[in-house]
């Protein structure tokens, strides 16, 4: 074998290593804040509630949640007399609705309700 055949070869076994990047210095990370901390608005009213969602549950598959969705919504806005446009869910409250897909809501949720100064009622989990 000649030279140029030998480097052709040794270049095509190894492969250059990919250039490194410099060590970056760790991202900052955001505190978290608590969901009261969230909205500094004064809380009038506060209600413990336990909805259940059986007839979201026994509806088509492709709507139980949606409408477990509109079911504690309903509920909110009830137990405090509002319009159900003045409902907010939290995250917390829409991730548990959602866990477990669009076809298999959860069958009961307690939850922690909260009217504000501006009329606004404020949905969250209530801790176990």
């Amino acid at each position: 074998m000649s030279d140029p055949e030998k480097e052709r070869n040794v270049a095509g076994a190894n492969p250059p290593a990919p250039p490194t990047k410099a060590a970056e210095p760790p991202k900052e990370q955001k505190e978290e804040k608590a969901p009261e901390a969230v909205d500094e608005e004064k809380v009038v009213e506060e209600k413990l509630i336990r909805v259940n969602l059986r007839h979201a549950y026994l509806s088509y598959g492709r709507k139980a949640t949606p409408k477990a969705v509109r079911l504690v919504k309903k509920t909110a806005s009830r137990a405090f007399k509002t319009a159900e446009d003045e409902v907010r869910l939290s995250s917390s409250v829409n991730e548990t609705l959602w866990r477990r897909g669009k076809t298999k809501t959860e069958r009961k949720v307690s939850l922690r309700v909260q009217k504000l100064e501006s009329g606004v009622v404020r949905v969250l989990m209530a801790e176990a």
